[in-house]
């Protein structure tokens, strides 16, 4: 009976010391969920002002324009971005572009207008990163006469 007590008291032991064990990793697991979605992730797309032209002499076309872009990285890590250029709803341009976390990647971008383009026309720039479009764009306008 002695022997019997023993083991009920080392097995309600190893349940407590087990209790224990369960509530402090259940605390910490709960710290780093709260903490994790408390963090912050985004990017930022912007065009340089005066990097570019919002017009354009219509009897020059085809034409080369260009425009620099930048993309900074807010993520909570590093990412790859889908970047797509579209003059109107074409899209004339795609490539995938790394960007380390906090870190900008910026890069001057020329696309050629064609000639049978009707003005005016969108210029944009969309970043894909997690399913998440960030857009920035400018209007290509027909230099008045």
């Amino acid at each position: 009976m002695c022997k019997q007590i023993m083991k009920q008291d080392e097995l309600e032991d190893i349940i407590f010391k087990a209790a224990i064990v369960a509530m402090v990793a259940g605390a910490i697991v709960a710290i780093y969920l709260v903490w994790l979605t408390s963090q912050e992730s985004y990017s930022a797309l912007y065009i340089y002002p005066g990097t570019y032209s919002n017009y354009i002499n219509a009897s020059e076309l085809p034409k080369e324009i260009s425009f620099k872009y930048g993309i900074k990285n807010y993520e909570t890590g590093d990412r790859v971005y889908k970047v797509s250029i579209f003059l109107g709803n074409l899209m004339v341009k795609s490539k995938e572009i790394k960007v380390k976390k906090g870190e900008t990647f910026e890069e001057e971008e020329r696309i050629v207008v064609p000639k049978n383009i009707t003005f005016p026309v969108k210029v944009k720039i969309t970043a894909e990163v997690d399913g998440t479009i960030y857009e920035a764009h400018f209007w290509l306008k027909e230099t008045p006469y």
